[in-house]
């Protein structure tokens, strides 16, 4: 156990690319989630910028129940932190790897829980632009929250390129890959992603490696199989809902994450089979 500034670090969680995760107790002896810039970052001029932009939209954000509740941040000495509620649970990865369970028993509620927390996002007026099963938590009381806004942007007028495409390249939206103006429906093909994923425990756009998955992505001729071909328990009205977030031209898509919202509450009245 080590003092950081008036936190004790008790045990890492994660090592990301911009920070790691450690569990902790503040001055109150409250366990939160603590994320703390690597040291090596420190002098890139881009790297705490970034943290500092993901620590301030996600700090303006409205609360929600499908969002990590944000505590604070600031800087500890020399290094950028950020306190969040820490969540005793597993992230969506994990229990899609290990099929655990409680996918078949929270499978309707997880689904629903993802769209309504992007739908909270793009209310507020901010796209995630790395949404992947390893950004949602679910909790072992079976709360499922979004998380990791460090690429997250406020959401454009108009689709616009971005200065750098930050983000995970097997869970981009084809604009985003080719770096092609765009806008908070990437965050809606990301859903569409992870959801057949969720449903299928297989992706969308499989491949022998990462990099064939994003070919296949890019790849027009590539057809998706229908999610029932995996797992007939699946509503008809789910499957259709999902490949239409997963259509590469944006414009056909579902214009927002209301609609999916919308769809999904009324085609959820039947309980999806694992």
């Amino acid at each position: 156990m080590s003092l950081f500034g008036s936190y004790r670090l008790q045990e890492r969680i994660n090592n990301g690319g911009l920070a790691e995760l450690w569990m902790a107790t503040d001055e109150d002896g409250q366990h939160v989630a603590l994320r703390k810039m690597h040291e090596h970052l420190l002098k890139e001029s881009s790297a705490p910028k970034i943290f500092k932009r993901g620590c301030e939209i996600l700090a303006k954000l409205p609360p929600h129940e499908h969002i990590v509740h944000y505590l604070t941040h600031g800087k500890i000495k020399k290094f950028p932190f950020l306190a969040i509620e820490y969540i005793e649970g597993s992230n969506l990865k994990g229990l899609i790897l290990r099929e655990e369970p409680i996918l078949g028993e929270m499978l309707s509620d997880i689904l629903y829980a993802m769209a309504a927390g992007l739908e909270h996002l793009h209310d507020s007026g901010v796209m995630h632009l790395d949404f992947k099963p390893e950004n949602v938590m679910v909790s072992h009381g079976g709360r499922v929250l979004i998380v990791d806004f460090d690429t997250a942007l406020p959401i454009p007028n108009k689709p616009q390129k971005l200065d750098k495409n930050s983000g995970t390249p097997s869970y981009m939206a084809p604009e985003q890959l080719r770096g092609l103006p765009m806008d908070h429906r990437a965050d809606i093909f990301a859903f569409g992603l992870v959801a057949y994923e969720l449903l299928t425990l297989r992706k969308a756009f499989a491949g022998d490696t990462p990099e064939d998955g994003v070919r296949n992505i890019l790849d027009e001729n590539f057809r998706i199989k229908p999610l029932r071909d995996h797992n007939p328990g699946i509503p008809i009205e789910v499957e259709q809902i999902v490949l239409k977030c997963l259509q590469r031209d944006p414009f056909t898509r579902w214009p927002s994450m209301t609609f999916v919202v919308a769809k999904l509450r009324m085609a959820l009245g039947v309980r999806l089979a694992a």
